[in-house]
This record gives C-alpha cells, structure tokens and sequence, in this order.
C-alpha cells in the first residue's frame, strides 16, 4: 500500500468524503465545514479514508475517520489516526477528543481513554457530535497532547469555584468520591478554609492561572495519638491527565507535610481505578488492604483499597506536627470564614 498518500482535503474532495461518512453510518453535520481540517488517503484520485478535526480553542475533536470498506485492514485508518494527532500537536491543542459507539477498544492502544461526557471541555459543546449528531450511547475518550506549563501554590478561598468545577463532575458521574451530591463552591470554600489553618491545600495552575489540579490533606483519625498520620487527596482536571500534574502536586505535598513533622500519609482509593493506583503507586504508595463491598452507589456496591506512603523516619519522641505558613482564611463581618 505504499502508493496510498495522505493529504489535507480539497474542495472536491468533499463528494467522497459525504459518501464515506454516509456509509459508515458517520454523522454529517457540520463535517463540510471542517474541510479545511480533514485529511484525506487517495489513490490515483480516488478518496479511500478520511479523518477530520474541529478545532475548539485549545481543544480538538476527532471526527469522521473512515475508510472504504474494500480498504480495510491494510493500516490506512491507523496511519489517518496518527496524521491527525499529529496535525492536533502542530496546532498547538492541549488535548485530542472523540466520541464512538464501534471501537472503544481501539483508540486505546493510541493513548485515548474514557472520560464522561460531563468532563469535556465547555468549549467542545458547540460542536455537533456533542450537541446530539452522536447517540448517546457514543462513548468519550481523550488523548493529551501538551503538558501545561504548571506551577504549584496554595490554594486560597478565591479558588473554590475552581475547584468545584474539577471534583463536582466526578462526584456527580462515578464512583471515585462516595460523596452523593456535589458540594458546590460554597461548600468547598468552607472545606478549604476548614483545612488551611492546619493542614496543606495546593493547587497546580497553568500559564493562563487556570486550576487544573489540587490536593490536600486531611487527619487520618481524630483521637490525639493518629496526629502524625494524614489521609491525601488528588484530583487532576480532565484534559490535564497523564501530564505529570498529580506527581507535582504529591511531590509539593509530601514536602510540606515532612516540614511540618508528619510521618505516615494514606490514601483510600474506590476501586477499580487504574489512573489513581499507578498515580499514587508512582509517588511510594504501597497497598495495605481492601474494605471490601463498603460503599454503594449508582446502583452498585464498591471496594475501597488503601494505600501508605512513609513520609519521614518515625521519630522515637515526635514533636507535635506544626501548622502551615500560610495567611489565614478572610474573615466576613461577623468573623467567620467566608
């Protein structure tokens, strides 16, 4: 097949393009008008695949891949799928996006990966596929393409907007958080001016100051001998996934937390929960045990496994743990946190 050649789409090659898309039963709407963005495999003029991109600020949606049915199995949709994320990263998109109801098994081995449909980017819902020219049924995946340039500060009371809009999706769409009802940015405001006067709360931002990932730490059990133990938590926004974000985050944490005099961090994970495992299995966690059957939502009963990192030596006469430098939560006219 070494006389197939990829091209960017012409004008005239719109025809085929309609017919392919036809015959895989593919949406059209507004397909012509990313012409510009289709690349095509031809053969002696003759259109045999195409693929196209709808370009959504720093966001791409991958449509339309389809190859003639008599050409298949020769490697053409493969080599259409790596052109277009190739021409998704010299676009400068952070992330790849599609939607497919036939092969959710594979654009995985191309680094894709599900998300729900809630964590797309707002800027992707203009796009036609989102808006119903795919059923519903059609699952979402995500490929990242550019790793944000990323730094780590503490996070403030001004952040809990942004920080709701990254845990409550994941709350309301799976069973990562046992948590029932997303909280909201009132009530994350609240949680973070609760942790910050004892514990850290830090977030990774990107060039443009968006929040695109937080953790923080929480006691590990309430009566006074546990002091020296903290449970962990990481959430990473969607299209920052598989960018080394999470790692930062627990690399900052855990540096505050040993400044401060902790010696043991836990983390419960509700299984399955691939990302998370190696997340945390990256950063020194290692599996302690399993609750098993302890938490039940959206129709079924999960596992829970917990994970222990060892942050310092235990010390043989630990002094009490130190709380954060950080400014105290802003104060409304009656005195209490905002």
């Amino acid at each position: 097949m070494n006389d197939i050649n990829l091209a960017p789409a012409k004008a005239d090659d719109w025809p085929a393009i309609a017919q392919l898309l036809e015959t895989h039963r593919q949406p059209l709407a507004g397909a012509q008008a990313q012409l510009p963005n289709f690349i095509v495999a031809h053969r002696d003029g003759a259109v045999l695949g195409c693929v196209g991109l709808e370009i959504h600020g720093a966001h791409a949606l991958l449509r339309s891949l389809s190859v003639a049915p008599a050409m298949q199995g020769y490697g053409i949709g493969t080599r259409l799928l790596r052109a277009a994320i190739e021409r998704a990263r010299a676009l400068n998109m952070r992330a790849l996006y599609l939607l497919t109801v036939s092969a959710p098994d594979y654009f995985p081995r191309f680094g894709f990966r599900r998300i729900p449909h809630a964590a797309a980017p707002l800027a992707l819902h203009a796009s036609p596929e989102l808006q119903g020219a795919c059923p519903a049924s059609a699952i979402l995946m995500t490929l990242p393409l550019k790793a944000a340039a990323i730094r780590i500060r503490p996070a403030s009371l001004d952040d809990a907007a942004a920080v709701a809009a990254i845990y409550d999706p994941i709350v309301a769409h799976t069973a990562t958080s046992f948590e029932l009802e997303p909280p909201g940015p009132l009530e994350m405001r609240n949680r973070i001016a609760r942790t910050l006067p004892k514990l850290p709360w830090l977030l990774a931002v990107d060039e443009n100051d968006t929040v695109c990932g937080y953790v923080y730490a929480s006691p590990h059990r309430e009566r006074a001998a546990y002091q020296w133990s903290v449970d962990t938590s990481a959430y990473i926004c969607t299209d920052a996934r598989g960018q080394g974000v999470g790692q930062r985050l627990y690399t900052a944490l855990f540096d505050a937390l040993i400044e401060l005099g902790y010696v043991q961090a836990f983390a419960g994970i509700a299984l399955p929960n691939a990302a998370s495992v190696g997340l945390h299995t990256s950063m020194g966690f290692t599996e302690i045990g399993v609750y098993r059957n302890v938490g039940y939502k959206m129709g079924a009963w999960h596992d829970v496994g917990w994970w222990q990192k060892c942050l310092q030596t235990p010390p043989e006469h630990p002094a009490m743990p130190a709380r954060p430098l950080t400014a105290a939560p802003r104060a409304n006219a009656e005195g209490a946190p905002y």
